[in-house]
């Protein structure tokens, strides 16, 4: 049997009113194809088919669907019931159509190419130069997208002008109490009031720009600004719902807490990675080698604000085995403080950077359970600069030992903490185990030689 290819059937609604007519064509697409494998060639044959239309004493539902007469509709601007009363489709006041040929020259295939699924050609992959030549926008793209822009521009500007009347009160708070930020602000409720004019500027920058067709683009892209608030909520918000996630279940259901801090709200997003053969950010809780471990880590702190920030990372293993008290202790394995971070500039510079405690490779004895490497970034309270908080009463209790609060063997990250007056803000981990690298990493970083531990049988009587 030859294959036959029905042609394409244009349903036509004529529209009259007076002595003036207006089209609209909807154009659907019906397509029966039939094809057999022959020895011979094949041939095809298209068949003619009249072009049904509308007039005087017809009615439009006999031709088109329901849905299409709704889209018809919508994109003209008139209801169902005027649509359906042609030819006698007039203002009543005046006698003029209510449907001119103006209004149609946006063709009803618009909504419907972007909104039905059921588009018979869609639009390839314009990723090579020959599909961009080949490329033709859907019709009517052009009107739709000035309209889009028209209602956007409108938003922007109402924002806008939120943003300059908030800021007019927020300058007038902070010239009156000199202050540089609203947490300088002394005065009770103006501190309050600043506070919640920063919050509405932050909100309504954030909602100017949030539908621009050039910030989706540019988030989509990997080109993100963090200086603007748009940015900024849309990085957060894709952190909230990805990789905040995933960071907050490793370290509950691996126990960092309340193994080693009690508790945690994450406001920044810390990544982890090894030079070498790793080169690229581990997930949390990853086995490795103690091969990768071996070299210094290197950091990134994404922050969500337009500041500068600084920040201290701690890595401790809190599953060193204990065997004078029959538990488990920590030890410290890295503190680098002073690390300046902002929104553009997420990765850590180490060489800006101090180095409180140099880092110790992972080198879990042998016949020990799994490692867990955890890393802690806190904020610091008072900028650049750590500092012991001494306590008021240190003549009754005593002075704090700085060096007593860095030593490697049984480190306290709590007292650590508190001591420095720290927040903690986001955490990460790896894993290690025993491995046939282990005594390698020993030897490369002079630690001696390890400890074989074996399991006792313990007689009770």
């Amino acid at each position: 049997m030859p294959l036959r290819l029905a042609p394409s059937l244009t349903r036509r609604i004529t529209c009259s009113s007076g002595a003036s007519a207006v089209r609209v064509s909807v154009a659907v697409q019906t397509t029966a194809a039939t094809s057999t494998r022959a020895a011979s060639t094949t041939t095809t044959t298209t068949d003619a088919k009249p072009e049904p239309s509308f007039s005087k004493g017809m009615n439009p539902r006999d031709l088109v669907s329901e849905a299409e007469l709704h889209t018809i509709a919508d994109t003209i601007g008139c209801s169902i019931d005027e649509l359906t009363a042609y030819p006698n489709v007039a203002d009543p006041a005046n006698g003029a159509p209510l449907i001119t040929a103006e209004q149609l020259t946006i063709p009803v295939s618009v909504r419907a190419a972007f909104l039905d699924w059921r588009v018979s050609r869609p639009p390839g992959s314009l990723r090579t130069a020959k599909a961009k030549t080949a490329y033709r926008s859907p019709p009517g793209l052009d009107v739709a997208f000035k309209e889009a822009m028209a209602f956007i521009g409108a938003k922007r500007e109402r924002n806008y002008a939120v943003v300059t009347k908030r800021k007019a009160r927020l300058d007038q708070i902070l010239a009156e109490e000199g202050a540089a930020a609203p947490e300088e602000v002394k005065d009770v409720q103006k501190r309050t009031n600043a506070f919640l004019d920063a919050r509405e500027i932050e909100k309504a920058r954030k909602h100017a720009e949030l539908a621009n067709p050039e910030v989706i683009f540019n988030f989509t892209a990997g080109k993100a600004d963090m200086r603007f608030a748009v940015y900024r909520h849309l990085m957060r918000e894709k952190w909230e719902q990805g990789d905040r996630l995933r960071m907050v279940d490793r370290l509950e259901n691996m126990h960092v807490v309340p193994d080693t801090l009690p508790y945690l709200k994450p406001t920044v997003d810390l990544k982890v990675r090894f030079p070498g053969d790793l080169s690229y950010w581990i997930d949390p809780g990853r086995m490795l080698s103690t091969k990768v471990t071996a070299e210094e880590p290197e950091f990134a702190v994404q922050i969500f604000e337009d500041a500068t920030k600084y920040y201290t990372i701690v890595i401790v293993d809190p599953d060193t085995p204990d065997l004078e008290n029959d538990s488990f202790k920590s030890t410290l394995h890295y503190i680098l403080t002073d690390i300046r971070i902002t929104g553009n500039k997420p990765l850590v510079d180490k060489a800006a950077a101090k180095v409180l405690v140099p880092y110790l490779p992972p080198h879990p004895e042998k016949n020990t359970s799994l490692h867990r490497y955890c890393v802690w970034v806190f904020e610091q309270p008072n900028g650049a600069g750590l500092k012991v908080r001494q306590p008021e009463d240190s003549d009754k209790y005593g002075v704090i030992d700085e060096t007593a609060l860095i030593e490697r063997d049984a480190f306290n990250i709590r007292h650590f903490r508190s001591a420095y007056g720290l927040t903690a803000v986001g955490a990460h981990m790896w894993r290690n185990k025993y491995d046939s690298q282990t005594e390698s990493v020993r030897e490369k970083f002079g630690l001696g030689p390890g400890t074989v531990w074996h399991r006792m049988r313990i007689q009770h009587y």
